[in-house]
């Protein structure tokens, strides 16, 4: 299976396109203009979906870690302690390497390299910078746009912990990254080099800690005298010996500026930036255990200025209108849309979003919001409906909704799709919608994976509603036939887990609360 393009990003009259870990640029009537690619060895794999490097700047901190291999069948890593084998056990141990050499071989084993997927799309207010997300590798990219859909990467600065969402300050001059450990970090848009500092880990309790990056010192609570079976006695020597051998370690922070503002005790799902005044902006920050968080701009983001309690869900999705600045819209797993007076902490309305799911597919029980979309179309005289679109994970829908004075959402239109919507986004030069979104099998079978991906909706106003264009209104033209992808091949499960994210941040019965 090919990947659609899943990301978009309007920018004046530029659309950039992500498609795996490449990034598309087009003209809004999806005239090609440009590419950049993912800096990894192409041959025998989709756009951007190598994991042998090529030639290419070196990442400006430290390489990744490697994952452990984990058998299917759920066996514990060796380097657990394990009880004193028996002699059956013994017998039995050539067989089950046996069987995992011949797991290996027939490929039945769980993946451990995660493709390089584009996970968002950021721009500056001005057009004249681009920002993108992997979370695969930790990685932040900017990139200088010259304004005619051209880009040319200034950085890519790897992460202490994964990036999930990102928010630029409105001076144009900053970078707020919320990882999936809670945290926000502030970083420079344009990237400065730093001097990498080494940190032996025996000292690092005596040394002030300014990132998590930096090693913590541990020491086990148990000794010998509190514990008695072999089993945990030999736990404890192995803690000893491992902690003796990290003694002599050193460890390489980051070499780019990274300030540590705030953080959630759970993982973060969504950050934004709102305003309030005309010198005075305010973090807002959403996490999976049902908070949302207001917090003060920098260089006061320690002060928290109030929550938006009322999710009984995950949060996974915040939208503050243009339009309406004192307005934030959440959404995630919940079965409705929420409305905040933000800077109140106050709820303004909520509005039910399952039912208008269970309409069109009647099996579905739970949601998982993926996109909030806010916008105004241009009308003659001014004074067109403010619009709010949700889309719902795996739901081949778009949910259209109206924006009223007093805060409250009312239903306006729901429109069917002929596939699974993945992002929208408004081309406010047409006052139409693009949408990207994962095609139907019968796009698939004809082999148009990327060129039926994407789709525009236009407004009627004498009808104040939405319709989705014919199939030649979505499609590209003039990307080259090496970029086109169509012959490229994955397999079904590795499409599943590059698109479909958000559904598996809600907690199950046997999950312990964060």
């Amino acid at each position: 299976m090919a990947l659609p393009y899943s990301v978009l990003k309007v920018c004046g009259d530029i659309v950039f396109a992500a498609r795996g870990g490449d990034i598309y640029s087009f003209t809004t009537g999806l005239e090609y203009i440009s590419a950049w690619k993912y800096p990894v060895k192409q041959a025998n794999a989709p756009s951007g979906l190598s994991s042998e490097p090529a030639a290419s700047p070196a990442p400006e901190c430290p390489p990744a870690k490697r994952r452990r291999v984990e058998p299917e069948d759920g066996s514990a890593p060796a380097a657990q302690a394990a009880e004193p084998e028996t002699t059956e056990a013994k017998n039995k141990k050539p067989q089950q390497q046996q069987q995992q050499q011949q797991k290996r071989k027939t490929g039945h084993q769980k993946h451990t390299v995660e493709l390089p997927i584009i996970q968002g799309l950021y721009t500056t207010t001005d057009g004249r910078h681009v920002v993108a997300i992997t979370g695969s590798d930790k990685t932040i990219w900017v990139f200088e746009h010259d304004g005619a859909g051209n880009l040319k990467q200034l950085s890519q600065r790897m992460m202490p912990k994964r990036p999930c969402s990102l928010a630029i300050t409105p001076d144009n001059k900053t970078i707020l990254s919320a990882d999936k450990f809670g945290d926000v970090f502030a970083l420079p848009l344009i990237y400065s080099e730093q001097q990498p500092k080494e940190t032996d880990a025996s000292s690092a309790a005596s040394t002030p800690v300014s990132t998590p990056s930096t090693p913590q010192s541990f020491k086990p609570q148990a000794n010998e005298l509190t514990i008695h079976t072999k089993r945990n006695l030999k736990a404890l020597a192995n803690q000893k010996l491992g902690l003796k051998h990290a003694g002599s370690a050193k460890t390489v922070e980051p070499v780019f500026e990274h300030t540590l503002l705030l953080g959630h005790v759970s993982m973060l799902t969504a950050i934004a930036v709102a305003t309030k005044g005309d010198s005075r902006y305010y973090i807002i920050t959403a996490d999976r255990d049902e908070h949302i968080r207001v917090s003060r701009g920098m260089p006061q983001a320690h002060m928290i200025e109030g929550f938006c309690l009322g999710h009984d869900e995950f949060v996974s999705r915040l939208c503050i209108p243009d339009t309406r600045p004192e307005v934030l819209i959440s959404g995630g797993g919940d079965d409705d849309l929420f409305v905040w007076d933000w800077a109140a902490g106050k709820p303004l309305a909520k509005t039910n979003l399952l039912g208008h799911v269970q309409k069109l597919l009647p099996a579905i029980n739970k949601i998982a919001v993926i996109r909030i979309l806010a916008c105004r179309p241009r009308q003659e005289d001014g004074n067109g409906p403010a619009w709010v679109f949700a889309v719902c994970e795996r739901i081949p829908a778009l949910f259209a909704y109206e924006l009223l004075q007093d805060g409250t959402l009312q239903h306006r239109q729901t429109i069917p799709t002929p596939g699974n919507p993945l992002d929208v986004e408004f081309l406010e030069s047409s006052s139409q919608l693009l949408l990207a979104m994962d095609p139907d099998a019968a796009a698939r079978e004809e082999g148009n994976v990327t060129s039926s991906s994407l789709r525009v909706l236009s407004y009627e106003p004498a009808t104040a509603s939405w319709q989705l264009a014919d199939n030649e209104s979505g499609r590209v033209k003039g990307l080259p036939v090496a970029d086109d992808g169509d012959a490229a091949v994955l397999s079904a499960e590795d499409v599943q887990r590059a698109l479909y994210t958000t559904e598996s941040l809600r907690k199950t019965n046997s999950e312990p609360a964060e």
